[in-house]
Formats: C-alpha cells, structure tokens, sequence
C-alpha cells in the first residue's frame, strides 16, 4: 500500500493515476452525467475538496484532480452557459429598468462584470450524487457539489498563490510556478462562466489579477482627504511636525499594494490561462 504522498517518488505509479484522472475526465465529456454519477463513488465531494487544497501533491495529479473536479460537477452548467453566448435577449423587468450607464451619482464605470445585470441564462441545476439508479425519463443533472465552499477554497488559494507565490519561491505548490497558477485559474475561469461568483468575488479577482488597473477610485480619493488633512494638522509644533512625518512615511510603506498577477513574472502556460 503506498500512501499518495510517496507518488511523487515513483514515477511509474504517478503516470498511472495520472492517465487514470485523465481517463475519468474523458468518461464524463458531452454531458454524460450518468458515468459522473457514477464516478462519485470513487472520488466523493469531501476528497476531491481535500486534494484541491493539499499543498504538498505532486503536479500531475494536482493538475488531474483538478479536471476531474470541474468535468464532474462543473462541465455541464460550463457548456451551457457557452451555448448561450452569443445570445442577446434582454428581459424587460423592473430590475432590469433599474439598470443604469453609471453606477452611482460621481458617474464612474465600474469594473467590468460588475454590478446590477440582467440576461437570460441557463440556471445551475445540480442533483444529490447517486451511484445506482434505475431507468428514468427524466435525465439527471451534473452531481451536486457545495459551491459556497469550493468558491471560498478557489478565491483563497488565488489570494495566497498571488501574494506568496512565483519564480522566485523555491518549492513551489505542485513544484512548479505553473501547477500552482493553472489549475486555480482554471478553476475560476470555469466558475466565471457558470455565473457563480457574486459582483464582489468577481472584484476580488480582478484585485489579485492587476490591482493598479482594477483599483477602486474611491480609496484613493480617501487617501488623498486623508493626506489633506494631515498636512493641515503639520502647523502645530516642529516635534508635532516630524512625528507625523515620520508616520506617514510609515503608512506609505505599509499602504504599498501587494504585486498583481500580471506584474509577476509568469511562464506562458499561466498567462495564457
């Protein structure tokens, strides 16, 4: 019995549960829910949410359980989505005459996907996992799994992938820069066309992936009242003087933001996911 930690020492071993991952990805194309059904019985919700999180798998099968995941569950509520994006019908709601150029009275765009919106979509239907089942006439959807959750793990593994991650690190998540970035992003990418991520999950994406293009432009003009105000408070004594300066050189150095996804240096495989 071999433990799938020691994997990464038998290269042997690791190909095959590779191609077996593989292989399950395959068995589950076109929307053949009933084979994703039945997959669950091998890979259960509660193992594929441990092994996207491990930290310490070796790349190939990170990069697997990761396609198993999203061929599984994800797939079908993917491609129904794609099939519907080229289509342009807008329901006359109340919540869609609600719907404004700006978002606000200070007349800025918003960050793109972000905000009041209304179209026609496939909704998400999911069905409780079930192994055995008998002739029905009624098709099953993809198996059921808890999207609260997965979107939480996927946007925290992006945070700290992003703020502690790169070519510079020597041991990398997956061992190397790439299974580290692209499973993850694929992940996101998939829950992105699903319309499963809130306005706000959406705008904390959009900060990791390039915060000085994304950035809001209220908190700079918060930090400039602030500044404002400082300099007003800088007339009292010279003691007062150097102590405030000295703070906010403090502040500055504290209030630098943290490098983006685009301002790493990535290979070619994550800029194109």
């Amino acid at each position: 019995c071999i433990d799938i930690m020691e994997l990464s020492e038998n290269e042997d071993l690791r190909q095959f549960h590779s191609h077996t991952l593989k292989l399950f990805c395959a068995l589950c194309a076109l929307g053949n829910n009933r084979v994703a059904h039945a997959l669950c019985s091998h890979l259960d919700q509660s193992q594929l949410l441990y092994t996207i999180d491990n930290q310490y798998l070796s790349g190939q099968l990170r990069e697997g359980f990761y396609d198993v995941l999203i061929s599984i569950h994800l797939e079908t509520g993917k491609e129904a989505h794609l099939m519907m994006n080229n289509e342009f019908i807008i329901p006359v709601t109340d919540e869609t005459r609600s719907i404004r150029l700006f978002p606000d009275d200070s007349k800025r765009h918003s960050l793109p996907g972000v905000g009041l919106s209304t179209s026609i979509t496939p909704r998400l239907n999911f069905t409780p996992p079930c192994f055995i089942t008998p002739k029905r006439d009624q098709p099953l959807f993809s198996p059921q799994i808890p999207l609260g959750t997965l979107k939480e793990k996927a946007i925290s593994m992006l945070t700290e992938a992003v703020q502690g991650g790169g070519a510079h690190i020597r041991d990398p998540v997956g061992g190397s820069v790439e299974y580290q970035f692209v499973p993850i992003l694929k992940l996101i990418g998939t829950l992105l066309i699903m319309g499963a991520l809130t306005s706000e999950e959406v705008r904390t994406i959009l900060l990791l992936i390039d915060p000085s293009v994304f950035g809001d432009g209220k908190e700079e003009e918060e930090q400039t009242a602030v500044a404002e105000q400082g300099a007003e408070k800088e007339e009292a004594t010279s003691n007062e003087e150097k102590a405030v300066e000295a703070g906010e050189e403090e502040s500055k150095e504290a209030k630098q933001p943290p490098k983006g996804l685009l301002e790493k240096s990535l290979p070619e495989s994550v800029k194109r996911q």
